[in-house]
């Protein structure tokens, strides 16, 4: 499911774009989708069987 919310979340945050939006609401779409990538990859890097120093390095970086 994890794997599946960035996709899901992108069209509806993808109208940053759009000419009726604020600069506030625009920054806020950019907000949530980078938490929603986060978010992401912190659960698809936990998620492995085996892990090495690099992927380690890479999980320490995405919770922070």
């Amino acid at each position: 499911m994890i794997r599946t919310l960035a996709v899901n979340c992108a069209p509806v945050l993808d109208y940053s774009q759009d000419a009726g939006k604020t600069v506030a609401e625009t920054a806020s779409d950019e907000m949530v989708m980078g938490a929603v990538r986060a978010l992401c990859e912190f659960s698809l890097l936990v998620s492995q069987q085996n892990h090495s120093d690099l992927s380690l390095a890479a999980l320490d970086y995405a919770l922070k």
